[in-house]
């Protein structure tokens, strides 16, 4: 608008030089002045907005958005924890052993430090897709199975209070304590529960035996080689998960005691760095893995928070000596074992 008011401004300047230069000759004069007023009369310019007037709309995307605005982005929402049947599936199609945890504790004395989703996550993450969890006071194992009852198969401890590893069998707060759970369909065992060989005629302990069995429960005992004939001996049609294969009881030991009892299973739990020290299946271990390859499980035993913290590592430690024996006998103790213990045949996701 500028240049062309500067424009008549010349051009009017050039008329009114010209007409001085043509003075009377009229008829030209007044073509001139024609042209002038022509050139002069242009349209009256657009309105600028007023301030009060509505801003432009801001844009909305970057200048990279807009000069591809064709191909905007997709964002896809984060999938959920897998499922306890999607793991099992996973870890199956990745070649990677399922494990069923036969020996787990989620106590007191690790609540303070990891949460129950915290626990689910451990499992999550060690490819764990069943895990037998008992706990003192039985809360935690609760707290775990409300968050996901497929993974966590619960097991019924009487320690709660003051009753303890060493005055179970003799306090009379046990009875009581397990009357008040054990009827409730989740639980699959009575224990872990630490046996000692003095107290298997106490009532208190042949009742909560008794009491189990007529649920139909397994007896998870840790103990001896001597405390376990010796369960035997007034309960033998009992079915036993061995925990830690003894702990003091060499390969040899643990296999004639399952020589002895056809009833009896046996979880490893504490002994992995025993099994497999500096990772190398051990061969006394490896000849009783190969002779009993259908009553042996896979076992973290978390008693301790600083099982907790070393969980993956645990596993993993597991499954890399389980790799050293035929793929049949890993997948036994690795899963199929604990299945079979349990009556699972519900579970066939492990396998799929």
């Amino acid at each position: 608008m500028i240049q062309s008011k500067q424009a008549s401004a010349n051009h009017s300047v050039w008329l009114l030089f010209t007409v001085q230069k043509s003075r009377f000759h009229f008829p030209i004069f007044y073509v001139l002045l024609l042209l002038c007023l022509a050139s002069c009369a242009t349209p009256p310019p657009t309105a600028l907005p007023s301030p009060t007037s509505t801003p432009p709309p801001i844009a909305t995307s970057s200048p990279r958005s807009q000069a591809t605005a064709t191909q905007e982005p997709t964002f896809i929402a984060p999938t959920l924890a897998p499922t306890p049947t999607a793991i099992a599936t996973q870890t199956s199609s990745n070649n990677i052993l399922p494990i069923f945890d036969t020996h787990a504790h989620y106590s007191r004395n690790s609540w303070s430090l990891y949460s129950p989703q915290d626990i689910i996550a451990k499992l999550i993450n060690a490819k764990v897709a069943r895990a037998l969890v008992s706990s003192s006071p039985d809360e935690g194992t609760r707290r775990l199975y409300e968050l996901d009852p497929v993974r966590i198969v619960p097991g019924l401890r009487p320690y709660h209070d003051d009753v303890t590893t060493t005055n179970w069998e003799t306090s009379e707060k046990t009875l009581p304590y397990l009357e008040e759970r054990i009827d409730s369909p989740m639980y699959v065992a009575l224990g872990e529960i630490h046996v000692h060989v003095q107290n298997i005629e106490s009532p208190i302990f042949r009742n909560a035996v008794k009491r189990a069995l007529a649920r139909n429960l397994i007896l998870h005992i840790h103990s001896d080689a001597e405390t376990i004939r010796g369960v035997y001996k007034i309960a033998p049609d009992a079915k036993i998960l061995w925990a830690h294969a003894g702990l003091i009881e060499s390969p040899q030991t643990v296999s004639q005691v399952l020589d002895e009892f056809p009833k009896l299973w046996t979880d490893i739990s504490i002994r992995e760095y025993s099994i497999a020290p500096n990772g190398k299946l051990s061969e006394e271990w490896r000849a009783l893995f190969l002779k009993h390859p259908d009553c042996i499980t896979i076992g973290s035993d978390t008693w301790i928070p600083e099982r907790w913290t070393s969980y993956e590592k645990i596993i993993e430690h597991d499954r890399a000596w389980l790799a050293q024996l035929p793929r049949d006998v890993a997948e036994n103790i690795a899963y199929r074992n604990a299945l079979k213990l349990f009556g699972m045949q519900d579970a066939g996701d492990l396998e799929k």
